[in-house]
């Protein structure tokens, strides 16, 4: 974890970018952690690799946003950790489920289906819950303006954003319950605080 915290900050250095920074990186990871735990004792995890291949994907996934802070980021995400796997101890086919977990954690169209299991699921529904609650007005607020979407208009883009979020995660997650409850209330602040800016 303290390599990769570092990798993370040496690449974010020199960047502004509070929001989506290493500490969101750690955020994911320790979200990413609790979807494991919470998986695996339901048994819908059984892959022994997957925490060391999640902490890698979850310090990497934002990493473009430093030289690309457009929603097809995770291109060069991919990059960055492609160069970081080179001295990893990992197969062929690790390295790809790594660098596709990569690559299409932002994708909210969520168009490639995978089962709640799998690496990108799961990379992906971290990466949400960090949308969720006060985290994430101020991560929509930052990156939104970043990419020149006047105030006016961001409530009418963010809000279907986090219900897309929501309602992947609660299908993805059904078998989690209490934690698809909390998200539920995290996800409404997000959306009450957008929708009084309409007003």
């Amino acid at each position: 974890m303290s390599i990769l915290e570092g990798e993370c900050r040496r690449l974010f250095a020199g960047t502004e970018m509070p929001s989506h920074d290493h500490l969101h990186h750690e955020r994911v990871w320790m979200n990413t952690s609790l979807l494991l735990e919470r998986l695996f004792d339901a048994g819908v995890v059984t892959d022994p690799h997957l925490p060391s291949k999640a902490i890698i994907a979850a310090y990497f996934h934002d990493t473009g946003l430093t030289v690309n802070p457009g929603p097809d980021h995770g291109r060069e995400s991919r990059s960055f950790c492609a160069s970081f796997l080179g001295d990893c101890d990992f197969s062929p086919e690790e390295r790809e489920e790594i660098l596709n977990a990569v690559e299409r954690h932002d994708d909210k169209e969520y168009a490639a289906p995978s089962g709640p299991a799998s690496l990108e699921a799961i990379l992906a529904a971290a990466d949400d819950m960090d949308a969720f609650g006060q985290t994430g007005i101020e991560r929509y607020t930052e990156i939104y303006s970043m990419r020149g979407v006047p105030p006016e208009e961001m409530a009418g883009l963010i809000i279907p954003n986090v219900t897309s979020r929501l309602r992947h995660f609660e299908s993805s997650y059904h078998m989690l319950p209490d934690l698809v409850a909390e998200q539920r209330m995290r996800a409404a602040r997000v959306t009450d605080y957008f929708r009084e800016k309409i007003k």
